[in-house]
């Protein structure tokens, strides 16, 4: 009898070895998919440099400008993160800038910046008075943005002329908090506001051997905005409260599938002209090196002309990207 239970019990063993042997084989052939699919959603499946960088605002695009290119290498199926760090500095003023940005499946793009700066000299009026006491003053601002592409392909449909074409919208609230500029503006009279919101229109068309046989990239915005200085000096201004639409225009060579030289320009308003602060339009020229979809950099010399109270501010761009 105890024999008979005896293998009864080991039958039951085995059995059960065999129960738990299938439970892990099950658990290791589903884990694999999940796993695959996982790497694929979150994988750089488009071509090397078509997310451009992430701009001044956070957006991907160029230097200064955003384009209508979904942030990171994603496809439709794909999800991608990126990171960058962007400095700026002019004569009178530098700007750090930290940006996150998500591309979810080529469609739609979700991005922060934090943009922070210090103020580097005052304005002195005549006989040499301190007319504006700006030394050691701060900048900065948040900027909130969302980009969706409508339809098109700036890169695959090139049988044909169709840009691929994004709609934009950013929220920009100013930094107030301590020794900031924006409520020193407030208190002259300047009439700015703390924050504001761009809405932008976006075409991007890459023309393959458009350019003397080296890939194209030619974009254009047409931008909703009452921001001064892109929001730095805050938005609106004495009389001139209302948005103005204004261009942008960027355009860039590929002389490797890693290496992209352009130009940029970026209509500006004149809010604070009653105020007796000037703008002009920005404007760049860059470079920009891809060595793989992990990272980018880019180099540009910015001429940035009268930023407020600060006349001739050019210097130099750079950007660092990292996707995901």
């Amino acid at each position: 009898m105890n024999h008979q239970k005896h293998k009864i019990d080991q039958k039951v063993s085995v059995l059960n070895r065999r129960k738990c042997a299938w439970g892990v084989m099950l658990g290791l052939a589903l884990s694999i998919p999940m796993a695959a699919h996982a790497d694929d959603v979150m994988g750089k499946g488009r071509f090397l440099a078509t997310g451009g960088i992430q701009s001044l605002d956070g957006a991907a695009g160029g230097g200064i400008n955003p384009w209508a290119v979904i942030a990171g290498y994603g496809t439709d199926q794909q999800i991608n993160p990126t990171a960058s760090f962007t400095n700026v500095t002019q004569p009178d003023f530098s700007v750090n800038q930290l940006a996150v940005s998500v591309g979810i499946y080529n469609r739609l793009e979700l991005s922060y910046a934090y943009q922070t700066g210090t103020l580097g000299s005052n304005v002195y009026g005549p006989g040499g008075t301190v007319a504006l006491p700006l030394d050691g003053m701060k900048i900065g601002q948040h900027i909130f943005g969302a980009k969706l592409r409508l339809f098109g392909d700036a890169v695959y449909n090139s049988d044909n002329l169709i840009p691929q074409v994004a709609i934009g919208v950013e929220y920009k609230k100013d930094v107030t908090s301590g020794n900031s500029l924006v409520p020193a503006l407030q208190s002259l009279g300047a009439g700015v506001e703390d924050h504001g919101t761009d809405v932008y229109l976006s075409a991007t068309k890459v023309l393959i051997g458009g350019f003397f046989g080296y890939n194209w990239l030619i974009n254009g915005n047409l931008r909703y905005t009452k921001a001064n200085e892109t929001g730095l000096l805050g938005f609106g201004g004495v009389n001139h409260d209302s948005a103005h639409i204004k261009p942008e225009f960027s355009t860039a060579v590929l002389l490797r599938p890693d290496v992209a030289i352009g130009y940029e320009y970026k209509g500006m308003s004149n809010n604070l002209s009653d105020a007796g602060l000037k703008q002009s339009s920005w404007q760049d020229v860059f470079v920009a090196y891809f060595p793989n979809k992990s990272v980018s950099l880019a180099l540009a010399f910015a001429r940035l002309g009268n930023v407020g109270p600060y006349t001739n501010q050019n210097g130099v761009y750079l950007n660092g990207t990292l996707t995901f």
